[in-house]
Parts: C-alpha cells; sequence; structure tokens
C-alpha cells in the first residue's frame, strides 16, 4: 500500500520542522553576533582608511576600500540581523552564507590591490624613508603616510577575510551536524524556502 499524498505532505512538513528545530539548537547566537560587530567595525575602519589614503596622497588611487566596503557592510548587517531579527533561521542563514561569500571575494580583491600598491611601492618607501634633505623629505612625508595607511587597510581586509572565511566554516559544520548527522541528509531543496 501506497502512502497517500496527504500523508507524504505531512511527513514532508514534519521533516522541515525537524531539520529547523535541529538546525536552530545546533546554531550559537553569540559567536555569530560577535562576528558580525567584529565585521561592521572592520569594515568601518577600512573606509575610514580609503578616505584617509585619498586626501594624503593621491597616487595610484583606486578608491577600493570605498566600493569593496559596500559588499562588506552587507554581509557583516545581515550576519547581525541574522541573530538578532531572523531567529536562527536556515533560510536567512543561507543567504548569509551566500553574503559572506560575496564578503570573501571582495577582500581578496582588496588584499590584491592594496597589497600591488605596497608591494610596488615598498622600495620608494624605503628610500623615502632614508631621505633627510629638507624639501625632498617633506615631499615624501605625504607617501609615507599614504603607505603606512595602506598597510593597516591591509591587516584590516585580512583579518575581515579571515571572520568570512570564519563563517562559512561554521555553516558548513552546523550543517553537517545539524542535517547530516542526525538525519542522513543535506536537504538543500529546503534551504531558500520559508
Amino acid at each position: 500500500m501506497t502512502p497517500s499524498v496527504n500523508s507524504r505532505a505531512a511527513i514532508s512538513a514534519r521533516s522541515d520542522i525537524d531539520y529547523e528545530m535541529s538546525w536552530r539548537s545546533k546554531f550559537s547566537k553569540i559567536p555569530v553576533l560577535i562576528l558580525g560587530i567584529v565585521q561592521v567595525v572592520l569594515t568601518l575602519l577600512i573606509f575610514i582608511l580609503e578616505i584617509a589614503s585619498l586626501a594624503v596622497y593621491n597616487y595610484q588611487a583606486t578608491g577600493a576600500g570605498i566600493w569593496c566596503s559596500l559588499s562588506f557592510i552587507a554581509a557583516a548587517i545581515l550576519t547581525i540581523l541574522l541573530v538578532t531579527k531572523w531567529d536562527r533561521s536556515r533560510l536567512w542563514a543561507t543567504r548569509v552564507f551566500i553574503a559572506q561569500i560575496l564578503l570573501l571575494v571582495f577582500t581578496f580583491i582588496l588584499i590584491g590591490i592594496v597589497g600591488n600598491f605596497i608591494s610596488t611601492n615598498s622600495n620608494a618607501y624605503s628610500a623615502s624613508s632614508s631621505t633627510s634633505i629638507g624639501s625632498v623629505a617633506d615631499m615624501f612625508a605625504s607617501f609615507r603616510t599614504k603607505y603606512r595607511i595602506m598597510q593597516a587597510q591591509l591587516a584590516f581586509a585580512i583579518i575581515l577575510m579571515f571572520t568570512g572565511l570564519g563563517y562559512v566554516i561554521f555553516y558548513i559544520l552546523l550543517t553537517y551536524l545539524a542535517l547530516w548527522k542526525p538525519f542522513h541528509t543535506l536537504d538543500i531543496s529546503h534551504l531558500f524556502q520559508q
């Protein structure tokens, strides 16, 4: 005897609830909230450092810290909202997972651009640091300041990259613990349904 359509729908609805309850029971609020707050702070620092570097010295300016920050702030806000407003739902956790992957892509871009500036101009920075002639030293002062700002921005971008990577690893581990281990399924067909 085959199960009726209504009983299959009831089993499917029950398993959806079971999946969601398992997901929420394994999802820790505090670490993800801290991660989101750290991402907001790092994004603001990257944005401010980009504005400062553009104001100090306009040589090889790309504004990458500004346009990459748009992706960073969106991912950070979604991460905070995941635990404060959306109560750790699987649907929103998956959307935040995608936003964090985009954050990773844009951190790779920012690290590449800023890292290229630093590596390309490291010899010029060394030469400008050893210059002691008055007018030449003044000319290089703004370049040295920009170089240091870009080094700080690179450091914050690397830390931001690790926070995004942390969420991605957390999501994958949580998917294993909440779905694969108890149910022996990843059941990705329900990840985008409310």
